[in-house]
C-alpha cells in the first residue's frame, strides 16, 4: 500500500537517487537540490510530498507558491508552481503519480491559488516545463487532471570551439557604433545603472539572478567578463551573460530592438566563453521565434521541447 507523507531530512539521497533514476536527463547533485529545493525561501514542508511503499520511497512532487516578493514586486497571491515531479520506474503504473497530483492539487487549494502552472518558478525553476518527447506519460498525466499546454519553450545547444563572430555581425556592430550604440563588457563602475536597469526595464527574476552573481563577484566566484553590457549615450539599453557554458538571459529595451543590438550581445558573449575554454553554449529557455532567429543563425541548434502546463482552479 502506498502511503503519502512529508518530505524529511533523512530522505534527501534516497531522493537524489530516485530522481536520476525517473528523470534520466535532468538528473541532480546534492548542490542543486540543497540549492533550489532546500534553501529556497520559499518551501513549505506540506509542499514537498512523498509516496512511499513498504518503507521505500517511490516518488514525490515539489509543490511551492510565494511567501516572499521578488524585489519590488508585491506578492503574487494567485499562482502556485510543481517544480518537479517523479515516479521510480519500476513503479510505474500503478497510481502512484495520480495520487502524489491529487495531494498536490490539494495543497494549492488550500493555499487559495488560482493557478497551477508547471514549472515556470521564476527563482528556482529546474526546466521550463515537461520534455514533450522524453517524457509524453508525464504530459498524458497531467492532461488527465485537466492541465493544458499554453507555451513550447525550447532548449538549444551549439559547439563553439570553433565560434568567430561573422563578419554580418561585425559589420552590425560598426553601424551601431555610428549611431552611438557601444556594446562592452561590463566594468565595476556599472554596478549601480546596471541594477537599475535590471530593476527598471528587465523581469524581476532576472534582476535577482544578477544580484546573486554580482554578489559572488565580490567573493571571487564570479567574474565581471561574463556579463556584456549594450549602452546608447552612456545609457543601458540591453545585456547579456553567461555562468559556465550556460548562456543567458539576455534583454533588450523595446526601443532597441530588431536593429541588431541582441545578435551582437549574443556574438560577443559566446565568443568570449570560447576564449574562457568553454567548447558548447547551451540555452535552457526560448522561444519559436528566437530559435529560428539570432540562436540559429549564430549555429544553435534546437535539443529539446518542453510543455509549460496550467491548471485553473
Amino acid at each position: 500500500m502506498v502511503k503519502i507523507r512529508y518530505f524529511e531530512g533523512k530522505d534527501t539521497n534516497e531522493i537524489i537517487d530516485l530522481w536520476n533514476k525517473a528523470l534520466p536527463l535532468d538528473g541532480i547533485t546534492h548542490n542543486l537540490f540543497e540549492r533550489k529545493i532546500i534553501l529556497d525561501g520559499n518551501r513549505e514542508k506540506e509542499g514537498f510530498i512523498i509516496a512511499e511503499k513498504d518503507k521505500e520511497i517511490v516518488g514525490f512532487i515539489f509543490c511551492i507558491v510565494y511567501r516572499r516578493p521578488i524585489g519590488t514586486e508585491p506578492i503574487d497571491t494567485t499562482r502556485g508552481f510543481i517544480t518537479v515531479m517523479a515516479v521510480h520506474p519500476d513503479y510505474k503504473g500503478q497510481g502512484i503519480g495520480s495520487k502524489l497530483l491529487t495531494e498536490a492539487i490539494e495543497f494549492f487549494k488550500k493555499r487559495n491559488r488560482k493557478l497551477i502552472t508547471i514549472a515556470p518558478y521564476p527563482i528556482n525553476y529546474f526546466v521550463p516545463g515537461i520534455d514533450k518527447e522524453r517524457y509524453p506519460d508525464g504530459v498524458k498525466l497531467f492532461q488527465k487532471f485537466g492541465f493544458e499546454e499554453y507555451y513550447e519553450a525550447i532548449s538549444m545547444d551549439g559547439i563553439i570551439t570553433k565560434f568567430e563572430i561573422p563578419e554580418k555581425v561585425l559589420g552590425k556592430e560598426k553601424e551601431l557604433k555610428k549611431q552611438e550604440v557601444i556594446i562592452r563588457q561590463y566594468q565595476r563602475s556599472d554596478l549601480y545603472d546596471y541594477l537599475e536597469f535590471m530593476d527598471d526595464k528587465m523581469p524581476k527574476p532576472w534582476l535577482e539572478d544578477a544580484r546573486r552573481n554580482l554578489i559572488a563577484l565580490t567573493y571571487g566566484n564570479f567574474e565581471k567578463d561574463s556579463i556584456f553590457l549594450a549602452l546608447k549615450d552612456s545609457k543601458i539599453i540591453g545585456y547579456c551573460q553567461y555562468e559556465g557554458e550556460h548562456f543567458g538571459p539576455f534583454g533588450v529595451i523595446d526601443e532597441f530592438q530588431g536593429l541588431g543590438v541582441g545578435s551582437v550581445l549574443l556574438a560577443k558573449t559566446l565568443y568570449q566563453m570560447r576564449l574562457k575554454g568553454c567548447h558548447s553554449a547551451w540555452v535552457v529557455w526560448t522561444g519559436e521565434q528566437a530559435a529560428k532567429g539570432v540562436y540559429a543563425r549564430l549555429g544553435m541548434n534546437i535539443t529539446r521541447r518542453f510543455a509549460i502546463m496550467k491548471k485553473e482552479l
